[in-house]
């Protein structure tokens, strides 16, 4: 009875009737709940969705080009000169090799986590003085280029897809390296500077990778590497056409880029 009138009163004085307690909840209410639980599932279902496609897109085989620039620190180099400073000695030196700078394009194909590609590259460094060991001078000034074009095929594997993806690598191939060498002879560091060497050898080469890539987006990643590169001794003529050795190893620091196409 009390249920009845207030009904009424809510009727007369155009009030909305509050549903008594225990009572269903407008069907209205019910819809929009339904609607609600139905958007989050869908929005949910994608974002799971979404994730291994996001994964298998970036892992997807593709081919790729890359870019660096080398800071290139060389090991000081021990060398000779054979039929100096008269027939039948040999000049034996030691040079302090300088920070040197070069660059490398490579172009290659990603598997996944295995990664193949041709390499070539230069590299560019200088000395500023030698030391006559045999027979004892002691410090010459010179001005010494080192340069050296490289083709290599590198191999390398990724640990991850990660933010940041660790890689390692190895190359094989080959070196031409020039040495140019203006500077008095030994033993005579007080005589007018001369070309003792200005010739070119290639050699084989091999080079030990490791570094980390950065993705700034689906195909672009930032790259970060070390590199230790050997080409064992070069073996160029020097102004008179007598051999001379000179060792290529060393170790690089390669910052770049890689874009995916």
């Amino acid at each position: 009875m009390g249920v009845a009138i207030r009904l009424e009163r809510d009727a007369l004085t155009g009030r909305s009737a509050r549903p008594p307690p225990g009572a269903a909840p407008p069907a209205e209410k019910m819809h929009a709940s339904k609607r609600g639980r139905k958007m989050k599932q869908a929005l949910f279902t994608l974002v799971l969705m979404g994730i291994p496609a996001a994964a298998h897109a970036e892992s997807d085989p593709h081919w790729y080009g890359a870019a660096s620039v080398d800071i290139s620190l060389l090991k000081d180099t021990n060398g000779s000169i054979a039929n100096a400073p008269t027939p039948g000695n040999t000049v034996r030196t030691f040079s302090p090799t300088q920070t040197g700078i070069g660059g490398q394009i490579a172009v290659g194909y990603d598997f996944g986590h295995v990664r193949i590609e041709v390499e070539g590259g230069y590299t560019r460094n200088t000395d500023n003085r030698y030391v006559a060991i045999v027979p004892p001078t002691g410090n010459i000034p010179a001005d010494v280029k080192r340069t050296a074009f490289r083709g290599m095929v590198n191999g390398y594997y990724d640990f991850g897809k990660g933010r940041v993806q660790p890689y390692v690598g190895v190359g094989i191939g080959g070196l031409s390296g020039k040495v140019d060498f203006f500077a008095p002879r030994a033993p005579f560091p007080t005589e007018a500077p001369r070309q003792l060497i200005n010739a070119s050898d290639a050699r084989f080469a091999y080079q030990l990778m490791a570094g980390v890539a950065i993705p700034v987006s689906r195909r672009l990643k930032l790259t970060a590497q070390y590199r230790w590169l050997d080409a064992g001794t070069l073996r160029p003529l020097d102004a008179r056409g007598q051999q001379t050795t000179s060792d290529y190893r060393g170790h690089h620091i390669d910052l770049g880029l890689r874009i995916g196409f």
